[in-house]
């Protein structure tokens, strides 16, 4: 630290130590001061006080006189004793009142004389009127004693006495308020002049100080300025230095790191103009690089001598030159907007290891300064290290070019030495060639002479011959052309025939079975068992109809040649176990044995029509089961070397006479064809199943003897190949027989490509039923399967472990286990499929679902009704947290709703209506409210309204996903607005529950807050549970869907409408194009089109192209129905612009599988 600053530091300290104790000096005094002040005029307050007191006293005094005097005339004059009461009560006071007051004028011995003379002459006047009163009383002359004035006299003087006394203290109290004021006034007065001149004389001494202070800071300042100018310089220099060093960096030529060096003069030191010069082998200098040189100025020489000019002196004498104020003629600086001369010149010499090689000439428009020359003094050595290492690289280059140019000269002429000699040798080898040639050619020609004058006549002959044949073929052309035409007439009638009663067959046939499938399902539970086991009849008659139907039309497509094949890879384990799971329930309806086997060494994958592969070996297995009475029958799949793979179906039924083997192709034949025959079917299975196996490319074999069974054979080629129309069909052998397998292994119950199978865990099923809470673990990987069975033990669970999703189910109906952890991806279906089912069934949608898996889907698991989500992978705390979870909501008693409602009414109505003794509701109004108790409470579930008094709806979800409350509840939207698709969308971030207020709300409501509280519906009220059944009759995708009908026939659009308006649709009728395209301008909100194909007026395929015209239709969902299911049926409907295709008679449930594919992907509940 400086003195100087050591000073300004104690004069500092100083100065604040002053200005700080001199306020608090002057504010003590001040203190003092209006404290003393204050005492002086309370005390003159009380004097005035007692001056008012002294006054009063005597006015009270005088008035005790005046009653005395009155009482005592009053009492003269009337004789009425009454009169003297006053007397009597003023006479004993007036006289303690007189002493009392000589006592408060104690102090002034002038109003002590006064009040002494008035006691005495109240003495005197208190006898004079006791005497007056005794006259009266003795009736004496009062009157002539009256009439002598003494009583007069003395009153008068008393009354003058009094006003003297008065007087006397008004006086004293006007002359002590005067002293106050002048008292108060004078000291007030000095004070302020004490404390102005003090302050003045305070502000003189700082504003010395100050002024001081600030003269020593500003020295201080300047110093730091020159000081940070110096640092600044240096650092400036520095960086000088390294920018010139990453300018230099590189493989630089010798211009190139010239034009670099200059280029850094110019913006860096702000040279106008500048060149480099460099020193060449003789002495003399070069200019190599410019800067800033107009075009004349680059023309001009460009070499100095040693000792020629400034740039040849600075060299010579190694040493800058400085020139400041050159002649306006020395040096021009020439720019698109003008020229001007140079200020001042730089002439810096460079060296290396103590030799110039080289100058740098720098032009400035501005006087130089010290540190101009101080940067060019530091990096003169490092301006020459460069220059000398670019001459020393352009020196290796110049070498290292000159040793190129002889290697390619010399790889030249070697290049051609050889071309010349491949030449020469090539041209030797042709000419042998050639020589060789030329002797073959003569002898074939010779030979050939000879045989062509033989084939010459055979020739001749034959011209004869092929004009007497074409002459036939031309005759039998035209009778086949014949023929060929006819045939085509005769197949397209047939076809039109077919499809016409396919449509006049299925159109009857599809209201048929809508509404005897409708009657079976008797939602309504108001038909009898009986009826419904009608209605079951008449669905299972009318769907042997369509069979037969469907048969014949195959019949049909295959002699039309309009089947069409659709190969595709299929996987044989997962064919063969569809074909498993189906029949094995007829077998034991039928108390046959049923195995399936796939061999050894059997085709994983198959290319080819999986459907009508299906198609025949259905064909097959029925005939087996259907002509068996007992025993068993197998299906038994493998490799068939050299053809592809064999079906080999087994069965020990009535068997087939070898004449019939053949018969029992043909249509409509059966091995029992009589009139009187056991078993029923047209006989149409085996004649379309041999046709279907030729289009796949193979053929069926039977092998049979009456009474011991039949074995039929279908071999298909592993890779399908479509056949030319014309080709001849496949061979058909009778029997075949299979490779030799000698361990059959099972399929695989599980639907995967590969036949790899989860190892089945060992759980606690055996020990069912349960005495304790049991948990189902449904997960795939057994490894995580095994830590969570091991953590359920450990907690005291039972535990149920499934691989897949079907088994998972399947284990949760059976055993209805208390608890159930879910993975998201299984092997079969996804677990969020396995959710939906577990909550769309009544007996499981109680069971709370917790999930745990490495897919985040907690939004769509939450809103199905999980309790939680955890994502792996997880440690064991967090899985005990998971258990910990599931426990509490198997524990918990009451389980809280938070319903907010602005209508009384609406409020009190879904009170009663979700209410039960384990539920606790709180109602509120205001949507503030609701998040007020939302941040301090947690709630089961909330059923909230869009339309609130303080705020919508979804701003209050909104503010709930935002702001910091305990847990965000699952959300059921109640409301009775009609939302937009872009409000719904909104919604859906927060819900997937939303109701619209209407006639079936209740139930929806209902159903959705039993699924959010995990209640037991068994448990429920019977009113209750119908409410339930009766909302899940209802789909949520078709909710308020509304769908346009499109169809002439009533009975087809009464069917149809009655199975969506129970699915809860709302079904918009059109009888023809006209009236469909009517409706869509009539209605916006429409959402899928059902489009009969045969109508009047207008058929389906114009209306369809019609609405695809129109581009507010173009993403309108249309479902082309039609009876004709002929080969380009389907495509004709794509072509006009369906979305899809269906065929009469309607399958309900594919149907509404359709709708779900095609409707907008938004629900309404």
């Amino acid at each position: 630290m400086t003195p100087s600053s050591s000073v300004d530091e104690k004069s500092f300290r100083a100065l604040l130590s002053r200005n700080v104790a001199l306020p608090l000096g002057v504010g003590v005094l001040s203190a003092v001061f209006f404290v003393c002040l204050i005492t002086y005029l309370l005390s003159v307050i009380q004097w005035v006080e007692h001056t008012d007191r002294v006054i009063n006293n005597l006015n009270e005094t005088s008035k005790l006189t005046v009653d005395l005097e009155t009482g005592m005339r009053g009492f003269l004059i009337t004789g009425d004793e009454h009169f003297l009461d006053p007397y009597e009560v003023a006479k004993p006071r007036i006289i303690a009142d007189l002493r009392n007051l000589q006592e408060l004028v104690a102090d002034n011995p002038q109003q002590v004389d006064r009040l002494k003379r008035l006691e005495a002459l109240q003495i005197e006047w208190n006898k004079y009127a006791q005497s007056m009163i005794d006259m009266q009383r003795e009736s004496g002359d009062y009157r002539s004693a009256v009439k002598a004035g003494r009583g007069k006299r003395l009153t008068d003087e008393i009354r003058n006495e009094y006003d003297e006394a008065v007087a006397m203290e008004q006086q004293f109290r006007i002359a002590r308020n005067a002293e106050v004021t002048r008292t108060t006034v004078i000291s007030v007065t000095l004070y302020l002049v004490f404390v102005l001149g003090l302050s003045g004389f305070l502000a003189y001494i700082g504003r010395k100080n100050l002024l001081s202070l600030s003269n020593s800071y500003s020295e201080n300042l300047a110093s730091q300025e020159k000081i940070a100018r110096r640092l600044e310089q240096q650092a400036w220099l520095r960086n000088g230095q390294t920018e010139l060093a990453e300018q230099v960096l590189g493989q630089l030529t010798l211009n190139l790191l010239g034009r670099n060096i200059l280029q850094f003069f110019a913006q860096y030191m702000g040279s106008a103009v500048a060149a480099l010069y460099v020193r060449e082998e003789h002495g003399g200098l070069k200019r190599v690089a410019t800067y800033g040189f107009s075009r004349e100025q680059e023309q001009q020489e460009q070499a100095i001598y040693s000792d020629e000019g400034i740039v040849g002196q600075a060299a010579q004498l190694d040493r800058l030159i400085r020139l400041d104020d050159v002649p306006v003629d020395y040096f021009k600086v020439s720019s698109g907007l003008g020229e001007g001369p140079t200020r001042s010149v730089l002439v810096m010499p460079t060296s290396d290891d103590d030799r110039v090689n080289g100058v740098v000439e720098l032009g400035f428009l501005r006087p130089l300064e010290d540190r101009d020359v101080e940067l060019l003094e530091l990096i003169a050595g490092n301006i020459g290290t460069s220059i000398e290492a670019a001459r020393y690289r352009q020196r290796l280059q110049e070498v290292l070019a000159e040793t190129q140019q002889l290697n390619e000269e010399l790889q030249v002429q070697q290049e051609e030495l050889k071309t010349a000699n491949e030449e020469l040798e090539e041209q030797s080898r042709i000419l042998k060639e050639s020589q060789t040639h030329l002797e073959t050619q003569q002898a074939e020609l010779e030979q050939t002479n000879e045989q062509l004058a033989e084939q010459a006549q055979t020739l001749v002959e034959q011209r004869d011959a092929m004009d007497r044949k074409n002459v036939e073929l031309n005759q039998a052309q035209l009778e086949l052309e014949d023929r060929a035409e006819e045939l085509q007439r005769s197949s397209k009638y047939k076809s039109e025939f077919l499809a016409n009663m396919s449509h006049e067959l299925r159109t009857p046939l599809n209201s048929s079975l809508i509404l005897a499938k409708l009657l079976a399902e008797n939602p309504q539970e108001n038909l009898s068992a009986e009826q419904v086991k009608f209605a079951e009849s008449i669905y299972s008659a009318g769907n042997d109809l369509l069979n037969l139907i469907n048969d014949i039309l195959d019949i049909s497509k295959v002699e039309a040649g309009k089947l069409e094949m659709r190969p595709e890879n299929s996987s044989v384990a997962r064919l063969v176990d569809g074909l498993r799971g189906m029949f094995e329930p007829l077998a034991a309806d039928r108390k046959l044995g049923f195995q399936v086997e796939v061999q050894e060494g059997t085709p994983t994958l198959l290319f080819t029509d999986r459907q009508r592969l299906e198609q025949i070996l259905k064909n097959l297995l029925s005939n087996a089961v259907k002509f068996t009475e007992q025993g068993q029958v197998s299906l038994s799949v493998s490799r068939a070397p050299g053809e592809g793979i064999a079906f080999t179906v087994r069965d020990s039924g009535i068997g087939i006479a070898p004449d019939q083997q053949e018969s029992i192709f043909e249509a409509f034949r059966q091995a029992d064809g009589t009139t009187n025959r056991r078993y029923g079917g047209t006989g149409l299975g085996l004649s379309i199943s041999r046709d279907l196996a030729a289009l796949l490319g193979g053929y069926i074999s039977v092998t049979s003897e009456p009474g011991q069974g039949s074995i039929f054979t279908l071999v298909v080629p592993e890779q399908y190949v479509e056949r030319d129309e014309d080709a001849a069909p496949a061979e058909q052998p009778r029997q075949v027989v299979a490779a030799p397998a000698p361990k059959p292994i099972a399929v695989s119950p599980l639907p995967v490509a590969d036949a790899t199978q989860i190892p089945q865990f060992a759980d606690d099923r055996e020990k069912a039923p349960f005495t304790t809470r049991c948990i189902l673990v449904v997960e795939d990987e057994p490894n995580f399967a095994r830590i969570l069975f091991d953590l359920a033990h450990e907690l005291g669970y039972h535990c149920l472990v499934a691989h897949g999703a079907d088994e998972g189910y399947s284990l949760a109906e059976e055993y209805i286990p208390d608890a159930i952890l879910l993975d998201m991806r299984l092997p079969d279906h996804s677990g969020l499929t396995v959710l939906q089912r577990l909550k769309e069934h009544a007996n499981t949608r109680h069971i709370p679902v917790h999930v745990i898996s490495v897919e985040d889907r907690v939004e769509a698991a939450m809103h199905m009704g999980a309790i939680g989500y955890a994502v792996k992978p997880t440690t064991r705390e967090e899985l005990k947290d998971v258990f910990g979870r599931l426990e509490a909501k198997l524990t918990q008693k009451v389980k809280r709703i938070l319903l907010v409602e602005d209508d009384d009414l609406q409020r009190e109505s879904i009170a009663r209506l979700i209410g039960d003794d384990d539920i606790e509701i709180t109602a509120v109004g205001f949507a503030q409210e609701a998040l007020d108790l939302l941040r301090t409470n947690i709630y089961d579930c909330m059923i909230i309204d869009l339309k609130l008094p303080d705020m919508l709806g979804n701003e209050l979800l909104k503010r709930m996903a935002t702001e910091d409350i305990c847990s965000f509840p699952p959300v059921i939207v109640y409301t009775g607005r009609n939302l937009t698709r872009d409000e719904e969308a909104e919604l859906r971030k927060y819900s997937r529950s939303i109701i619209i207020k209407g006639a079936r709300s209740p139930e929806r409501l209902l159903d959705e807050v039993t699924l959010f509280l995990h209640k037991v519906e068994s448990q429920l009220s019977h009113e209750r549970q119908k409410m339930l059944k009766t909302a899940r009759s209802r789909d949520k995708v078709f909710e308020g869907r509304k769908i346009l009908l499109v169809d002439d026939d009533v009975r087809n659009i009464f069917a149809l409408t009655s199975a969506l308006e129970h699915k809860g649709a709302v079904v918009v009728i059109g009888r023809n194009g006209h009236e469909a395209i009517a409706r869509l301008n009539e209605i916006d909100d429409i959402d899928l089109v059902l489009m009969d194909v045969m109508m009047p007026e207008m058929d389906g395929y114009e209306a369809t192209a019609l609405i695809r015209q129109d581009p507010r239709w173009k993403k309108l969902p249309i479902i082309a129905v039609t009876a004709k299911a002929m080969k380009d049926d389907q495509e004709r409907c794509l072509a006009a612009g369906s979305n899809d295709y269906l065929a009469k008679p309607i399958d309900l449930d594919r149907l509404f599988s359709l709708i779900r594919v095609w409707l907008p992907k938004m629900e309404r509940i």
